[in-house]
């Protein structure tokens, strides 16, 4: 199936999962959650300053591709790492990735990449309460890096009362206990964050004394096949017209 991000694109092969849907290899979740994904990761990636010289990127858990993707849609001359531990996903990833981009198969478990402005961990459903799980890695891999960008799961399930069990009533003050608790870890402090309901992408960095700040996730063109996907935001933007046609 090919994927357009923007204006790039990937050729990934899509499997069934046990629920009959299709699925890309190493990303889970359905289409829908990537696609809005990839728009949370390019808003927060929008706070990152390019400077003069090619950004070095490195994307620890490159999975299928997708963010990857979104980092050579928004800076083409990056200098781009994608590691994938998965052989198979490796090589598909070298099938999509011009021979620019370096391609590497490490374990999080030891490895320590050369040091880059940006890295980008994926982990699988993080959140405040699984932090112990990642803290080594954490902690290895934040001296590598300026810039920080962790997927964290946690408003999936604010949906359900679960804020409740965090000892805070809203959704910043949860961001805001994330920044608390990262910063000893990292020793980077959470700068932006962008969600949609399921996921968001948390950018941390050097301590520039600013509240966090809450950024919508940006308006992405993202493709499956051919067909746009029409999220939150297009959905939204259709009911505003709606309503101002009403006189709403």
């Amino acid at each position: 199936m090919i994927y357009t991000i923007g204006t790039y694109k990937i050729d990934i092969p899509e499997i069934i999962s046990t629920a009959g849907r299709p699925r890309t290899p190493r990303q889970v979740v359905p289409w829908r959650d990537v696609a809005e994904t990839c728009r949370t990761l390019d808003a927060v990636c929008s706070k990152i300053p390019s400077g003069r010289r090619p950004l070095k990127i490195v994307d620890g858990i490159a999975r299928a591709g997708f963010w990857g993707a979104i980092f050579k849609e928004r800076w083409p001359n990056c200098d781009l790492l994608l590691n994938e531990e998965d052989q198979e996903c490796a090589d598909m990833l070298r099938d999509n990735f011009a021979d620019d981009i370096k391609i590497e198969s490490h374990s999080l478990a030891d490895w320590v990449p050369e040091v880059s402005d940006l890295i980008l961990l994926d982990f699988d459903a993080f959140t405040l309460k699984k932090l112990g799980e990642h803290q080594g890695i954490l902690e290895r891999l934040s001296p590598a890096c300026k810039y920080m960008i962790i997927a964290e799961s946690a408003c999936f399930g604010f949906k359900f009362g679960n804020i409740k069990h965090y000892g805070v009533e809203t959704e910043e003050e949860y961001y805001a206990l994330v920044d608390a608790q990262l910063y000893p870890v990292t020793g980077k402090s959470v700068l932006a964050v962008s969600k949609f309901c399921n996921a968001a992408m948390v950018l941390l960095g050097p301590d520039n004394g600013q509240e966090i700040e809450y950024i919508q996730p940006t308006g992405l063109p993202v493709f499956r096949g051919g067909k746009p996907f029409i999220g939150d935001l297009e959905r939204s933007q259709k009911a505003t017209k709606i309503n101002e046609g009403f006189g709403l």
